[in-house]
């Protein structure tokens, strides 16, 4: 495929969306849903991308009618200028709560296994410099990064799994619909955040070659993220059984089981290098979406410039909880929570609004012109 400069292909774009998305099968996630419903805890990212495909669909097929323009821009053509601002500025608002402490989370990672001397404040202050480092070279960079390395990640991944399947015991995952089928379903309907960062990449739809590369590659991602995140979870299911609902970072503790034979005991710091890599593209990302929601809200041009700003709004969020537990039980669930049903709920609203307004009619009877 020819692709017009400063433009993002389909490739691009589908590796930003599995390393932003791909991630959560590296971090507490998995331990989170497996402390909801124990062994069941694999099926619920497949029952949450199913009930997140609906709204998902309906907002792509809204944005699809209208050429080289993003969800904000979309919003407000939709819901007018006033109910658009204030709709926009709570999903970026919701999207710097995320990032602020996702950063955090991932700080505390690094800390927890990898520079347990090295202060918290060093390792966050570092993740945000090159984040913002990224950003600013822009989304075409990004892209280009993202493509790079989605093959060695993947690959890496994969053999980190395949290798810490030795520790394993398939028992462990059963029984498999862990404390009811019910609960399963119920709680597959609360974590539609976990596809949350697909409803944010349609920001990037101007910057994008054709409406078919967005959809086409936001589909493709979506699947393969879904069964990603599912695999890992039922392997580290197998791999720790009940204590998995205590082991906050699964990935980080299960490659320190692998070894490569006698001689080659420990492994983890060549997976501690892709990892490190895919958290800096996955928060680069982030951080030009964010910057681009903020430039779109206030009509800045030149939004690029306020990426080292809003970088450190975020650092300086994110460090206000003082210990790893805070994070993880009182900042992040309040996402969990709003995030996805909060973004799943505008998308039917806007299509809503497309279809009272008649812009589907007019968009097929210009199509048969």
């Amino acid at each position: 495929m020819n692709q017009k400069p400063g433009k993002l292909g389909i490739r691009e774009f589908v590796s930003i969306a599995i390393l932003m998305v791909g991630a959560k099968a590296t971090e507490d996630t998995p331990a989170n849903l497996y402390s909801q419903v124990q062994n069941a805890a694999w099926m619920i990212p497949i029952l949450s991308a199913g009930l997140f495909f609906i709204p998902l669909y309906l907002l792509i097929k809204t944005i699809s009618l209208y050429q080289d323009k993003g969800l904000f821009s979309v919003i407000k053509l939709l819901l007018g200028k006033y109910l658009g601002f204030i709709v926009c500025l709570s999903i970026f608002i919701i999207s710097s709560y995320a990032i602020s402490f996702d950063t955090r989370t991932y700080t505390n990672i690094i800390r927890t296994f990898y520079f347990t001397t090295t202060p918290n404040l060093i390792i966050y202050v570092l993740i945000m410099l090159v984040s913002a480092y990224g950003a600013k070279k822009g989304l075409q960079h990004i892209g280009s990064a993202s493509y790079l390395l989605i093959f060695s990640a993947i690959l890496t991944f994969y053999l980190a799994l395949w290798l810490a399947t030795k520790h394993s015991n398939l028992n462990s995952m059963f029984p498999i619909w862990g404390p009811g089928q019910l609960e399963v379903v119920k709680e597959g309907s609360k974590n539609l955040t976990l596809f949350a960062d697909f409803f944010l990449l349609t920001m990037v739809v101007p910057y994008l070659t054709s409406n078919k590369a967005f959809k086409k590659g936001t589909w493709i991602a979506f699947v393969y993220v879904s069964i990603q995140i599912s695999a890992a979870i039922l392997i580290y299911t197998c791999m720790f059984d009940h204590s998995l609902a205590g082991i906050a970072y699964p990935f980080h503790t299960a490659i320190r089981f692998i070894s490569l034979g006698d001689y080659i005991p420990n492994v983890e710091i060549i997976f501690f290098i892709v990892w490190i890599m895919c958290v800096f593209i996955r928060f680069t990302a982030f951080l030009y979406i964010n910057t681009l929601m903020f430039g779109h809200l206030f009509k800045i041009k030149d939004f690029e410039y306020l990426i080292p700003s809003l970088a450190t709004i975020y650092l300086l969020i994110g460090i206000i909880p003082e210990a790893p537990l805070d994070v993880a039980l009182r900042f992040r669930p309040i996402i969990r929570n709003i995030a996805g049903p909060m973004f799943a709920g505008i998308s039917i609203s806007i299509w809503l609004a497309a279809l009272i307004k008649g812009e589907f009619k007019h968009a097929k009877n210009k199509n048969s012109m």
